[in-house]
């Protein structure tokens, strides 16, 4: 899509080496109100595709203060949390939190900032290794992202490193709270800053070491010249920002996309298993119509969790339209360029 009480924190000084919070507006860790958690993951509400579902899986908590640590289960990167029952949306404006923050696995993190603070409710993922931590995607501005990430990434001494699922401004207005933070790099928003950044020649991928925890990134312009996708080793996770996702997929450039979508599928076969494919917003309810442009609730929502096999089914539309795209709508997404 095109459209996104000061608080100190003491320990700043020792998260990022030094990374401080810029005095945006944030709710405390016990305001947060995040949903309970589905014992069996909520991993019915989508297809799982892959090899790893989460269903059955322990019952996790909300993330707090405390940060990535806790659990020796987690340290097995077979071990997730699932999803939570529901994500904030929209419809519980006086006591959801701005951020929604959610422990997938260990070292891993689903953030969604709130539709009451834009009607475009992005996601945003972190991965942590022992080196660096990746943060792709800043959502809107207006919320404190910042002090969000400081908290998950307390006691851990890690380089931040913010990249883009693309450069669209629901995704990157909340870079500014990043620049010049201490131990942080704000990756550019330009095709080829993205590549050189990354390391990308040609259309093959790229690895970006972590430390212990390797993430690919490929090129996959379409809904925008800059995009891509990236897939965590660990968690087998496949992030695909605007290019998929249970929503309206809009296409700037249809010879690009049509070309990115089977590109991007040569790279999954290529021995990277995709537990669950993860985009950068929802626009569908479970049943009936997606919601009108530029509402602020989704009462009712689809899961965000996609798999690979609407992965393939994108792939198969977008070939059988050739180069005549059409609106198409699928159960999962609809193609509309």
């Amino acid at each position: 899509m095109t459209s996104l009480v000061t608080r100190s924190l003491a320990f700043a000084g020792i998260v990022l080496g030094g990374l401080a919070s810029v005095g945006a507006c944030s709710p405390s860790a016990s305001d947060t109100s995040i949903p309970e958690p589905d014992p069996a993951g909520s991993g019915a509400e989508g297809t799982s595709g892959g090899t790893t579902t989460s269903g059955g899986l322990p019952t996790p908590g909300p993330v707090t203060d405390a940060g990535p640590g806790g659990t020796t289960d987690a340290q097995d990167a077979s071990f997730t949390y699932g999803f939570p029952t529901k994500w904030i949306d929209g419809t519980a404006c006086g006591t959801d939190p701005t951020i929604q923050t959610w422990k997938y696995a260990e070292g891993t993190f689903i953030l969604r900032q709130s539709l009451c603070t834009t009607f475009e409710g992005p996601f945003m993922y972190l991965f942590v290794g022992t080196a660096k931590a990746l943060l792709v995607d800043t959502g809107t501005g207006g919320v404190d992202l910042l002090s969000e990430v400081t908290k998950l990434l307390a006691g851990k001494f890690v380089q931040l490193v913010v990249a883009h699922s693309h450069s669209h401004g629901d995704h990157v207005s909340g870079d500014n709270a990043f620049k010049g933070q201490a131990s942080t790099t704000v990756v550019g928003l330009q095709t080829t800053a993205v590549k050189q950044f990354f390391g990308i020649t040609g259309d093959g991928p790229a690895s970006f070491d972590l430390g212990g925890r390797v993430v690919d990134v490929l090129a996959i312009p379409g809904h925008q010249a800059a995009h891509v996708a990236y897939y965590d080793h660990a968690t087998r996770l496949l992030l695909t920002g605007d290019t998929l996702y249970p929503g309206r997929l809009y296409i700037d450039d249809w010879d690009s996309y049509r070309t990115s979508v089977p590109r991007l599928i040569a790279f999954v076969d290529a021995q990277r298993p995709v537990s669950f494919v993860l985009g950068g917003h929802i626009e569908l309810p479970k049943t009936g119509a997606d919601y009108a442009y530029g509402v602020k609730q989704h009462p009712n929502e689809h899961a965000l969790q996609l798999g690979d096999a609407e992965l393939r089914e994108l792939a198969a539309g977008v070939n059988a339209m050739g180069a005549t795209p059409k609106r198409e709508v699928h159960t999962s997404f609809i193609i509309s360029p």
